[in-house]
C-alpha cells in the first residue's frame, strides 16, 4: 500500500463555478488523493455564460509552471489527468510533460481527456491539436472521448455496431491506449438492441449509452446504460474523468482508503455483469455523477421558481443579462453532494457486449 496518493490534473480553471480543474480537485480530494493542480486557462467563469474575463495561458507559461514543479522535486504524482488545453502550442508543452513523467514512472496512471468537440457542435478548438492528442495516445492508461472525438482520433466514423468495433480496435492496436471509454454513443434502434443496450431506460426516459473496452489478447467490450438528466450542465465531463481516475486501480491497495471502500461495498449482481476493474471504477463514477446532476437539477427548479426564471429555457432564446442568471442556476453542485460522492448508491451496472 503506498504512503502517498497524489494527483496531477492539467486543465481549465474559473474563479467561480465547476469546469476543469474547479470540477475535478475537490470530488478527487474526497476519495482520498492529494490534488496538484495546473490550470490552462484562468476565467472568471465558464464561456457557456456567454461573457467572461480572464486568460488563456500559452506554451512558455505553461512549460515555466512544468520546469518550477521539476526543479523542487514536485513530479511525483502517482496520477494525471489532462483536460482542455487552448492552443496545440500549449498543448504540446503539456505532451512533453506527460512524455518526461511516463520515462520517469512507467507505472503512472494517465487518464487522457481529448477535449475537441462533440456531435451537435462539431470541432471548437483549433484543430491542429489532433495530431498531438494521436501522438498522446500511447502515453494513456484510459481516454474518455465522447463519441464525436473517438471518431477524430480514430479517423472513422461510428455508426454501426461494427464501425464502433473498428474505432475501439484501432484505439487498442494501432495507439496502444489500455482502456478506452467512449463517453456517449448514438447508434441505430436496432444496434443498439444488439449492443443490449436501448435509447430509453424502462420507465422510458431518455436513456445515455457509455461503452467501454480493454485489450488484453483480444478487444473486450462492454457499455453503461443510465438515464440522460439534461444536456445544460458544463463540467460534467470533468467530473466525470477526475472520479474515474480516482476510482481506477487494478490493485485495491492502491488506491486510498476513501476511494477503495466503495468498491467493496458493491458486489456483482448478474451473470452477464461486467467486473473488469475499468468498468468498476466507471460504474462508481456514473453512480456518484448523477446524484450530482439530480441534486443540481432540484436546486434548479427550486431557485428558478424562487427567481421567476425558466432554468430550462434555451440560452439561445435570452438576453445577456438573463443568460448570465440561468447559467448560474445551472453550476454543478458538487459541494453539497460530497457523501454521495464518496458514498454512490449504485443503480446502474455494466454490462457485457452482447455481440461484437
Amino acid at each position: 500500500m503506498r504512503e502517498a496518493w497524489r494527483l496531477l490534473t492539467i486543465q481549465s480553471h474559473v474563479a467561480t463555478g465547476y469546469v476543469g480543474n474547479r470540477s475535478a480537485t475537490f470530488p478527487a480530494q474526497l476519495l482520498g488523493w492529494d490534488v496538484d493542480a495546473v490550470n490552462t486557462v484562468q476565467f472568471s467563469n465558464h464561456t457557456g455564460y456567454g461573457r467572461w474575463g480572464g486568460q488563456r495561458f500559452d506554451e512558455r507559461h505553461l512549460t515555466e509552471v512544468f520546469e518550477g514543479l521539476e526543479r523542487n522535486e514536485l513530479l511525483t504524482q502517482n496520477r494525471v489527468v489532462t483536460g482542455y488545453t487552448p492552443s496545440p502550442e500549449a498543448l504540446s508543452a503539456v505532451e512533453r510533460l506527460i512524455t518526461k513523467l511516463r520515462a520517469k514512472n512507467p507505472a503512472l496512471v494517465y487518464l487522457l481527456d481529448p477535449v475537441m468537440g462533440d456531435m451537435d457542435r462539431g470541432m471548437y478548438v483549433n484543430p491542429h491539436v489532433l495530431p498531438i492528442y494521436r501522438r498522446m495516445l500511447h502515453l494513456s492508461t484510459i481516454i474518455c472521448p465522447n463519441q464525436f472525438e473517438a471518431q477524430l482520433l480514430a479517423g472513422e466514423e461510428i455508426t454501426s455496431l461494427e464501425s464502433l468495433q473498428a474505432v475501439q480496435e484501432k484505439l487498442h492496436k494501432e495507439y496502444h491506449v489500455p482502456h478506452v471509454i467512449i463517453t456517449s454513443l448514438a447508434l441505430p434502434p436496432e444496434d443498439l438492441a444488439r449492443l443490449g443496450a436501448s435509447d430509453t431506460m424502462p420507465d422510458g426516459r431518455e436513456a445515455m449509452v457509455l461503452v467501454g473496452s480493454t485489450w488484453d489478447q483480444g478487444l473486450h467490450s462492454w457499455f453503461l446504460q443510465f438515464p440522460c438528466l439534461g444536456e445544460y450542465f458544463s463540467g460534467v465531463g470533468d467530473l466525470f474523468a477526475a472520479l474515474v481516475l480516482a476510482r481506477f486501480s487494478t490493485e485495491l491497495d492502491d488506491l486510498p482508503e476513501p476511494a477503495r471502500a466503495a468498491h467493496a461495498l458493491e458486489p456483482t449482481k448478474s451473470d452477464n455483469e461486467c467486473t473488469l476493474p475499468i468498468a468498476r471504477a466507471v460504474m462508481l463514477a456514473v453512480a456518484s455523477l448523477q446524484h450530482v446532476l439530480e441534486r443540481t437539477r432540484a436546486t434548479m427548479i427550486e431557485q428558478g421558481a424562487r427567481l421567476h426564471l425558466d432554468p430550462f429555457r434555451p440560452v439561445s432564446q435570452l438576453d445577456a443579462e438573463e443568460r448570465v442568471k440561468v447559467m448560474r442556476l445551472r453550476e454543478l453542485r458538487i459541494v453539497q453532494s460530497a457523501t454521495e460522492i464518496v458514498h454512490p448508491h449504485v443503480l446502474y451496472r455494466p454490462q457485457w457486449v452482447l455481440h461484437a
